[in-house]
């Protein structure tokens, strides 16, 4: 019986000097080339997810907003990011534009709050610790990098109220409406990106043709008994 061996997307039969890229050069219909073909793809998207699983070592520009302004508060430029601890404190990359190395990317602090946002290699979690009581401004979150693009965001947890969020390209938003706070809370909010939608689509679709590939295969050697 002769042996198969999948090498890049090209087949080779042992043993035999017929051969093309998705079969044996004899006895395969045009549907079961397509379906083999469909398959192949489909297994191959199986790696996007991986390739783009982690964000660690990527760059993010960070943006923090208070009310309606347009002031950073994760520059450090503007006074509030805190000297050291954070990869946009002034003893690391005294920027707004940092690295993702897996946690406190960015600190802002005014005495009334600490918030930070800590990426992972899969996601993002903001953190506000409330040191004065007192109202709370709304505020918007903006954080912008290559490795976003053609992802999407979904929320794991939060405990802000009415807390909304959003991606456009290569840049996430999160918005969080103004509230009277205690002295002491701690709230956060836990987002991860996911990948490109498409790379499900194709997964999906190989799989697809694979079991009708098996359908084919299980009536044809029915019809030759």
């Amino acid at each position: 019986m002769a042996a198969w061996y999948i090498v890049s997307d090209t087949a080779v039969q042992n043993g035999s000097s017929g051969f093309n890229r998705f079969g044996p050069s004899n006895g395969n219909s045009g549907e079961e080339v397509a379906l083999r073909r469909l398959l192949f793809l489909g297994l191959l998207s199986c790696l996007a997810p991986l390739s783009q699983a982690s964000m660690i070592g990527t760059t993010v520009t960070g943006d923090l907003n208070f009310g309606s302004g347009t002031t950073n508060f994760y520059d450090p430029a503007n006074g509030y990011v805190p000297a050291s601890g954070y990869q946009n404190s002034a003893s690391s990359h005294n920027s707004p534009t940092v690295p993702i190395v897996g946690g406190n990317e960015f600190g802002f602090n005014d005495s009334l709050n600490l918030d930070v946002t800590s990426f992972s290699a899969t996601g993002f979690t903001f953190t506000d610790t409330v040191e004065t009581t007192g109202p709370n401004n709304s505020l918007t979150l903006t954080f912008t990098d290559t490795a976003f693009s053609g992802a999407g965001v979904i929320e794991l947890s939060s405990t802000f109220s009415g807390l909304t969020y959003g991606i456009v390209g290569d840049v996430i938003t999160v918005n969080i409406p103004g509230s009277s706070v205690t002295a002491g809370n701690v709230m956060s909010a836990s987002f991860d990106v996911i990948p490109e939608p498409s790379s499900f689509v194709l997964l999906a679709s190989g799989l697809m043709g694979a079991a009708v590939l098996a359908g084919m295969r299980k009536r044809s050697n029915a019809a030759r008994r």
